[in-house]
């Protein structure tokens, strides 16, 4: 005979918002009470303005009913206290009262803070509805601030969880410093002292494996200074102000002449370009831009350069351009990835890690960056920090 499978999982049950009732009549207050019982809430009961005082200093409510006419302390003076106090300034109030319109200081009670009158005979459905409003919206605020919790935990967590992760990149990056790139600098030490002592000795092949072990060890010392450079990246404060792009600009394209007096090459900086970024790291971020455009427009017969910007759609974008070798768009995916290359070695030398850094440093302006281009028709490099 089968046998019938129950759930044991816990139901879950809404939670019930708190109303305060306050009238100095008990039996007024039971026919209030009667008529709020179909929303299935807690309702609890004052008999007076003060007894009302003490009911908020033990919890919050949803919306508070109050009676205007109460002997001792009247419902605008109850009103007025409640007020007062930062945890129930903002808790609505809706006025309950036997009194016509023309008795009534409506304006007074407004200025108090009440959302709302109601006037005797009360209506029982209109009372529920408008009672239901500030219900609803008392739940609402409630679970906003439960998700807020919730988020704040999840980013403290976040942050404890990055902040493990950053001392532990730091950790490597010293050990990149010292315990690797030491015995590499050792190694490319003794390897120019064998060639430049016993080169003339040495046979062609044996002379030629040592050139190619210390290209080798120059391009693991490149990578782990491009690696540094990338965390050092990670960590620190950003120092935003209005930087001036072209200026920048002029002074990189400066030293790269200076550095390489041989290549001729035209570039074209736009005037007045301004950005609100770090200067360090836009300094940076433009080097390896321009140095870029230098690098993959050597075998060009003219090499051109244009450093300037373009709004397109409100969108103000600045972009670096060259007409060298390009690339396939397909994959340009991989061009701001470390240690990616879409070229060889020995066509283009370089540690892979220039785009890397472009992409890290728009990145922690909350930026972007993205490149277009084809093969033998150059390229363009946006960003937007």
């Amino acid at each position: 005979m089968a046998q019938r499978l129950t759930s044991t999982r816990p139901v879950l049950t809404e939670t019930k918002a708190d109303i305060l009732l306050v009238d100095d009549d008990a039996t007024k207050r039971f026919a209030l009470k009667a008529t709020l019982a179909p929303l299935d809430q807690n309702v609890v009961e004052a008999a007076s303005g003060p007894d009302a005082l003490r009911q908020l200093l033990k919890q919050d409510f949803a919306v508070i009913l109050l009676d205007v006419r109460m002997p001792g302390m009247d419902g605008f003076e109850a009103a007025q206290l409640i007020r007062q106090r930062p945890r129930s300034e903002l808790t609505p109030i809706i006025f309950v009262t036997a009194l016509d319109r023309a008795e009534t200081d409506m304006g007074r009670g407004y200025d108090l803070g009440a959302v709302d009158f109601v006037f005797a005979p009360v209506v029982p459905a209109i009372m529920r509805a408008k009672v239901t409003v500030f219900v609803d919206l008392y739940k609402a605020q409630q679970e906003l601030r439960r998700y807020r919790t919730q988020l704040e935990r999840l980013v403290q967590e976040r942050t404890t969880a990055l902040t493990a992760i950053n001392r532990e990149l730091e950790a490597f990056s010293y050990s990149v410093s010292h315990d690797l790139r030491a015995p590499l600098l050792s190694f490319n030490g003794l390897n120019r002292t064998l060639l430049d002592d016993y080169g003339d000795a040495l046979d062609p092949r044996a002379k030629d494996y040592l050139q190619r072990m210390r290209l080798a060890s120059e391009r693991m010392t490149s990578v782990f200074d491009g690696l540094q450079t990338l965390f050092r990246l990670t960590s620190g404060e950003i120092h935003r102000e209005s930087c001036d792009i072209s200026a920048m600009a002029d002074e990189v394209v400066n030293e790269m002449r200076a550095a390489n007096p041989s290549r001729k090459a035209e570039v074209e900086i736009a005037s007045g370009m301004t950005a609100s970024a770090d200067p360090r790291l836009a300094r940076i971020l433009l080097t390896n831009l321009i140095s870029n455009a230098f690098k993959f427009t050597s075998k060009q017969a003219v090499a051109r350069i244009e450093i300037g910007t373009e709004i397109v759609d409100g969108d103000t974008r600045l972009f670096v351009r060259d007409n060298g070798v390009g690339f396939d768009m397909i994959y340009a995916h991989k061009l701001f990835g470390a240690f990616q290359r879409l070229h060889s070695q020995s066509e283009f030398p370089g540690a892979g890690i220039g785009l890397a850094t472009v992409r890290r440093i728009v990145n922690r302006h909350g930026g972007r960056a993205w490149a277009e281009g084809a093969v033998g028709e150059g390229a363009t490099f946006y960003f937007v920090l």
